[in-house]
């Protein structure tokens, strides 16, 4: 805890003196203007007390100090937080429990005329993980406002259960924002309102599904000549890597705040034994979302020299909705098989589609 300003019970005797003086001055007063003045003790405006070490809510369980799950919660690339309640008062309410914030034997004044004591908590259990770890490159800043009293943070976002006391005019505004990576999510706890969200992280429970393999076999047959060409059950079981981004590291940003990037990855036998089956990801894959066949924002391969044989790896990315989650591929690959060696082009037997389903719920 670190308070700043607090003004703790006094002693009795001292407290006796001092209502010995009022009482002088208020019988000096009144013989003078015929009527005794009444007087108070207040806190301070702009007295605070802070602390990041509660482990446990504050604020009742019921109430409307309360934000809901989804009012409070901000989610970035490097952090997850959710603010658990904020509330304004001239006495302390009933169920509050902020022992846990002054000390047992700390009692608070009335706050001035016009103004108000307002405390804002971060929830001790999140609810959610940042995505990523930050690192010596990370750029995390935040800042907490309650009227003109402000907490800045570098590098870091406030601490689980801390928790943030002050005395500030009535109804003063009060403001968190976090920016991440240069992008800003931020809060106006008055009228607990959201801006900024990137919308894909607070959508869907996964970020990465692994498929089924699309296992399938063919044939190959021709003829040239007096020659036929020929090849029995070439084996295909492409597994598909789906994931669903709004920032990679080392890259940054890659989706706008209502945009995801869909990401696919797979591999394939590209050539083997003297054969080489090439196919073009763009028609062996379809891809639809919620509101139809998805075009793919771009496409890209690498290859890996197995001796014998190539294995190629294909990268398909799409531009979706922040809230599209559920998504179909449909796999099909297409001859021929050419034999560089012979020149020879074979058409395939046996090959099927393969329908499969995608969901980031």
């Amino acid at each position: 805890m670190s308070p700043s300003d607090i003004a703790p019970e006094r002693p009795r005797a001292a407290r006796r003196t001092a209502f010995a003086v009022l009482a002088g001055l208020a019988a000096l007063t009144a013989s003078a203007c015929g009527a005794a003045p009444t007087g108070t003790i207040n806190t301070r405006a702009g007295y605070t007390v802070t602390s990041d070490e509660i482990p446990v809510s504050v604020c009742p369980t019921e109430g409307e100090a309360r934000l809901a799950d989804d009012e409070g919660l901000l989610i970035g690339a490097h952090f997850a937080l959710r603010v658990e309640c904020v509330v304004s008062f001239d006495a302390i309410p009933e169920g509050y429990q902020l022992d846990y914030l002054l000390g047992e034997d700390v009692q608070l004044h009335p706050p001035p005329p016009g103004h108000e004591f307002t405390l804002v908590q971060f929830a001790p259990e999140p609810g959610a993980e940042a995505p990523f770890m930050t690192d010596d490159l990370t750029e995390l800043s935040a800042t907490l406002a309650i009227g003109e009293r402000e907490w800045d943070f570098e590098g870091a976002v406030p601490a689980p259960g801390s928790t943030y006391l002050t005395v500030a005019e009535k109804d003063a505004p009060i403001t968190f924002a976090v920016v991440d990576s240069e992008r800003t999510q931020s809060m106006d706890l008055r009228a607990r309102t959201r801006e900024g969200l990137v919308q894909a992280l607070y959508n869907g429970s996964t970020d990465v599904v692994n498929t089924d393999p699309a296992e399938g076999s063919v044939d190959g047959y021709t003829t040239s000549g007096s020659y036929e060409y020929w090849f029995d059950d070439w084996e295909y079981a492409p597994q598909f890597t789906v994931s669903r981004d709004v920032y990679q590291p080392g890259e940054g940003w890659v989706a706008d705040p209502d945009r995801a990037l869909l990401a696919i990855e797979f591999g394939w036998l590209h050539s083997g034994s003297g054969l080489e089956w090439e196919i073009d990801p763009e028609k062996a894959l379809k891809v639809s979302g919620p509101d139809g066949a998805l075009t793919p924002a771009s496409v890209d391969h690498a290859d890996e020299d197995w001796g014998d044989g190539v294995w190629r790896t294909f990268y398909l990315e799409y531009d979706v909705p922040a809230d599209a989650l559920a998504f179909e591929l449909k796999f099909h690959p297409e001859g021929p098989v050419e034999w560089p060696e012979e020149g020879i082009t074979l058409p395939i037997t046996g090959d099927k589609s393969h329908d499969i389903s995608v969901s980031f719920e």
